[in-house]
């Protein structure tokens, strides 16, 4: 399955949902998978080092040679396994504008177009929609940084409006995402990272022995952190996942 994940607007959780959901879906289905950044500025591909999600990243510059390099990215063997993550702005319309020319859109099982919130985001949303709906390719929206799910049709009243009828996904806020980060993996690893959490269960254990309330405080938070991972996979990821495979396989489908 190759998915490609693209806004028109940097800052809109882009590099997130292709590293945290995309990506991490194959992991979830026991799966490899190699996340293909296209971005000449930002480099989140150095950033999960610890990860079983291989990535890297490949600088476009002003697109001259984004033919062969789409090629060389998306005609691989069929049993591989690929997110790409399209940089922002400039990067956005050459990547697309390259698949539109070669017709390797055909190759791609489905587009995922975050949003982070806000009237801009909308506008990036709708444009980046506009340059990818005559590819006939599955779409659905992911919608990050929500507050409240109970609480969405309020924080994202103006993307159901422009979109009553799209399929999306949702990615709450939360400190698992900066444990992520800090650990080098994606969050549904951590999740099920028991070695790392025996560990820190054994620290806090010595802080207790020794009556530190400043490690104590320390532990006990992570630990606080790493069980909210177990949730964030259960009630935000699974359902993340669950969509993205329904609607890439509808389309294959059809």
């Amino acid at each position: 399955m190759t998915i490609a994940v693209v806004n028109t607007k940097g800052g809109a959780s882009k590099s997130t949902v292709a590293f945290q959901v995309a990506a991490a879906s194959f992991l979830a289905k026991k799966q490899e998978v190699q996340l293909i950044e296209f971005d000449d500025e930002n480099k989140d591909s150095e950033t999960f080092s610890n990860s079983k999600i291989k990535s890297s990243q490949v600088e476009i510059g002003d697109g001259t040679d984004v033919d062969e390099v789409l090629k060389d990215t998306i005609l691989v063997p069929k049993d591989k396994n690929i997110v790409i993550d399209v940089g922002g702005n400039k990067t956005t319309t050459i990547i697309i504008e390259g698949l539109k020319k070669t017709r390797l859109y055909r190759k791609i099982d489905l587009f995922i177009i975050p949003m982070s919130g806000g009237y801009q985001d909308l506008k990036n949303a709708e444009k980046t929609y506009e340059m990818i709906k005559s590819f006939g390719v599955p779409v659905i929206f992911a919608l990050s940084r929500v507050r409240n799910p109970k609480r969405l049709q309020f924080q994202y009243g103006d993307f159901f409006r422009a979109f009553p009828e799209a399929e999306y996904l949702i990615l709450t806020e939360s400190d698992v995402v900066d444990l992520s980060r800090r650990n080098k993996k994606s969050i549904y690893e951590i999740a099920f990272d028991a070695e790392e959490k025996k560990i820190l269960e054994e620290m806090l254990d010595e802080a207790f022995d020794d009556d530190d309330n400043r490690r104590i405080a320390q532990f006990s938070t992570l630990l606080q952190i790493y069980d909210e991972c177990e949730t964030y996979v259960e009630k935000i990821l699974n359902p993340a996942f669950s969509v993205i495979e329904q609607k890439a396989c509808n389309g294959k489908a059809s």
